[in-house]
Formats: C-alpha cells, structure tokens, sequence
C-alpha cells in the first residue's frame, strides 16, 4: 500500500511538471507560501491563504493537485476548497480530485466531490466514482456526490439495482445482524414490478422451543397496523360514510383535555391519519382505560405522532359502521383479499401460527393475545400477506371492488405534512433522502430520485418491523421480527439494500 501511495506522488510530480508552469519564481514562492499555511492551526489563516490562492486561478492548480496528497488532513482540504473555487478553471484537477473521493477525511471527499460538480460534463470520468460515493458511510458526503453528478451526468443516478444483487445481500447480512443484535427470527418479502419477487424466513419463531420460522409465521405487525386501517378508513370515504375534513366531533363527541375545549371540534380524519390532530401517543393512563385525552395543540398546526387518534378514529367508524374493527378489516380487504393469516385480533386458529416476541437479550417474553382490536398496533399478519396488502395499493387496475381509486391513493402517498422532527431513514445509493414527510397513514421520505412510501413497527412485546415501497416503480421490501433489537436490524439492512 506505502508503494502504491510514492507512485501516486510520484504520478502527480510528473503530471505537474506537464502542465503550464508560471513563468516567474515570486509567483511560485508565494502559492508555496501561501499553501504551507493551510496547516497553520488558526483557521482564519487557512481561510485568508484559501482566498488568496484562487485568486491566482490557474497558475495555482499544479501546486494545488500535488498538495491533494499531502499527509496533513487540513492542507488537503483546503487544496480541494480551492480548487473547487477556481473551477471551471483547472480542468487538469479532475483526475486528482477523483482520487481525492477517496479520502479517509469525510470533509476532503465531500469538498473533492463539490469541485467536481462545477466542471459539469467536463467531469464525466468522476460519474462512476460519483455513483459509488452514493453508498458512502458520511452521509453529507453522499449529498455532495448527489449534487455533482446533477451538474455532470443527471441520468446516471437513477439506477436500479439487480434484484439478484439485493438478495445476495440480504441473505449474507440477516444471520449476522440475528446473531449480533440476539434477533431470533426474521421473514423478508421483496416486492418486485408489482409483484412478490421473493420471501424468505431465517431463526426461531420462539427461541425457547426452538420452532423454526416459516413463510406462514405470523408477527405483530405494531404500528404498521396504522396503513391498513387507513386504507379501510379511506374506502369507507370513497363509499361516503365518511368526510376526511368533516369535524369527527360531528360523528362521535369525545371529551379531550386541553387548552381551548374548542379543539376537541377542529379534529378531522385527514389529521389523525397524517398525526396533526394535537393528541400523544397515549395517554398516561393508557389507551382503553378511558381515562383523560389531552389535546396539546390546535389541531393542523403540527406534526405529533399519535395512537390515540388512530384509536379515536376506530372508534367513529366503529360508530357509522356497526361493526368492530376486526369485522369490517375482514370484510373489506382481508377476505376479499383471501388474507388467511391476518387479523387485528388473536384467534385460537392463529396461535400456533404466532411467534413470540423476545427481549434485547433473546430470552422469550409473555405472549400477547389481543382480543379487542386497536388500530393502532394489534394486527398481526405474514410479511407475505402485508406485501400483497402493499401490491394492492400499487395496482394500475383499480376496478376489482377492493382498490382504492388512482385518485384515493394518489391522495394516500402525497406530501400533505413536512416532518422536522424525524430524520429520513438512511438509505444509499439513488435512494439518499432529503425530507421526511406524512401521508395519510403512511411516512414518506422524499429522495434524491423520488418519494419512498414507508411504515416501522415497534411493540413492547418484542416485534420490530418495516415496510416501504415506490409507486413509481413497483418495488417494496416488507421486514418482520421477533426481537426487540429488530429496529437496529432492519436499519442496517435498508441502509445496505437502499430502495431495491
């Protein structure tokens, strides 16, 4: 490596000495001058020599390639500052700063990668390094190659990855995370062109009795539960039994808590389901025990996670329908869809077919088996079945009496909230995110190449899950376990994998 390091100097000696050199030694004293000061521990003495560097444009381009390699992190930053300043000037620095993409300093490659954007189509030769940079592990790093191969080459970027790739990775990396992170079971589905591509089940649905999981094994889906019920809430709006933005107060007066009783009117369905209607998560004396439902803001005005409106809003279609939760989910999407393994509640059919959720250590915990439905976390379901339920929302054909009209989904998956106080979830490639934002009952992650539709899962009784899909093309990825460090799981797998 040491040798690989002196031919490159070397290389870049030679190179220096095949471009324009300045024709009097003062100019070349002071850029060597001036460079030596990009080490200096003050920043504004870098700062100061920076600017007068540039100002020397071209003339200062072969002393600033050579100190791309220096072995001082501040002076090869400041070198590729400069020459991202100078350019368009100093086309002979591409192929140095496409080396400098490599930097161990995360600073270095993202002012290497910046530089290279303003030589647009001159830079083509840095459009695969770009592209690999995508995957790199700073993630403003990943911005800045973004933003370069816009100027370069805007159409590389959108490059799906080979299904076979995805699945080599995923097969490679779950058993390690299980094992790592003490996750004893996993079942993945891949959605792919509109349809499941592929399902696989890794561990033990119960680590104690050793029972292996299956394609059949069914998980708590925790607060994925949310999208399905908004699909069935948005059906009953298509039916017009009921009003997205009509007060639910009209259908069903709750008394709530808060700061102003008139709150309690302005909560509609489109505000529960894209989390603006005021309430928590949950209440502090939990979500059935009746007990006070505080509303802590007006209702529209923001961005605030909460259960408790989903509940609310089971309620009210409870109320309209005459019929629980589990009926109506059964009536119209789970038969319809011949869903055999998904219920919002515990049946004696399912129980063998339910894995136990286990602590962060893997050791099994008490069972869940719930018999009233909550729409907020209790559907328990097969990563094969919630893949379909995603298809279906996806689906061209809206005219089979179980889809969503193109009108209602488009509704569904658009940006109607921003979300300041969530990161987007990290992703490489093409799927690098920019903003998050919240549809009606879903996340959805504005990316560098279109809007990821998403949905985790979390439950205290061991389950962690994750969902995504792209309208767009047909693509998805349904993630379920069984152990309470399934969320570090499923993070490390997407930040691999990105959007298939």
């Amino acid at each position: 490596m040491r040798c690989l390091k002196i031919l490159f100097c070397v290389l870049i000696v030679f190179s220096f000495h095949a471009l324009p050199q300045e024709k009097n030694s003062p100019v070349k004293d002071s850029i060597s001058s001036l460079i030596q000061k990009f080490s200096d521990r003050d920043p504004f003495v870098r700062g100061d020599a920076v600017t007068l560097v540039v100002k020397l444009g071209s003339a200062a381009v072969g002393h600033l390639v050579i100190a791309l390699n220096d072995k001082n992190d501040d002076t090869r930053l400041c070198s590729a500052i400069a020459l991202g300043r100078i350019a368009p000037q100093g086309a002979k620095s591409i192929t140095y700063l496409v080396e400098a993409l490599k930097d161990k300093n995360p600073d270095v490659r993202w002012c290497s990668a910046i530089a290279l954007g303003k030589f647009r189509t001159d830079a083509e030769s840095a459009v695969a390094p770009l592209l690999a940079m995508l995957n790199d592990s700073d993630r403003d790093t990943r911005w800045a190659a973004y933003t370069a191969l816009l100027k370069i080459n805007k159409a590389s970027i959108n490059k799906t990855r080979e299904i076979g790739e995805v699945i080599r990775t995923i097969e490679t990396l779950t058993p390690q995370l299980m094992k790592e992170l003490r996750v004893p079971g996993v079942s993945i589905s891949i959605i792919k062109d509109h349809k499941l591509a592929w399902i696989k089940s890794f561990g033990f649905s119960d680590a104690a009795e050793k029972k292996p999981v299956d394609n059949n094994t069914m998980f708590e889906a925790c607060s994925m539960s949310k999208p399905v019920f908004a699909f069935i809430v948005l059906k009953l709006v298509e039916q017009g039994i009921l009003e997205l933005d009509k007060p639910l107060y009209d259908y069903l007066p709750e008394e709530f808590v808060g700061e102003d009783d008139d709150f309690a009117k302005m909560i509609t369905a489109r505000m529960i389901l894209i989390h603006t209607s005021g309430m928590p998560n949950w209440r502090r004396s939990g979500d059935e025990t009746g007990g006070p439902l505080p509303v802590y803001f007006k209702p529209g005005t923001r961005f605030n996670y909460s259960g408790e409106g989903m509940f609310y809003l089971q309620r009210v279609i409870e109320h309209l329908t005459k019929k629980p939760l589990e009926t109506l989910a059964k009536e119209s999407l789970f038969d319809k869809l011949g869903f055999l393994s998904t219920g919002y509640t515990w049946t004696p059919e399912h129980d063998r077919q339910i894995a136990t959720g286990h602590d962060t250590s893997g050791v099994p915990k008490e069972r869940s088996k719930y018999t009233h439905a909550n729409a907020a976390y209790t559907l328990c379901t097969t990563p094969e079945e919630y893949a379909k339920f995603i298809i279906e929302i996806m689906k061209h054909d809206n005219t089979n009496g179980v889809s969503l009209s193109g009108k209602t989904v488009n509704e569904m998956v658009r940006q109607q909230v921003r979300v300041d106080t969530r990161e987007v979830t990290d992703r490489p490639g093409r799927a690098l995110g920019l903003y998050s934002f919240r549809g009606l009952g879903w996340g959805i992650d504005s990316t560098i190449t279109g809007d990821i539709i998403y949905h985790s899962g979390s439950n205290q009784s061991g389950f962690r899950c994750y969902s995504q899909f792209r309208m767009d093309e047909g693509s998805g990825i349904v993630i379920m376990t069984n152990g309470a460090n399934g969320s570090e799981l499923w993070t490390r797998i997407i930040s691999k994998v990105g959007d298939l």
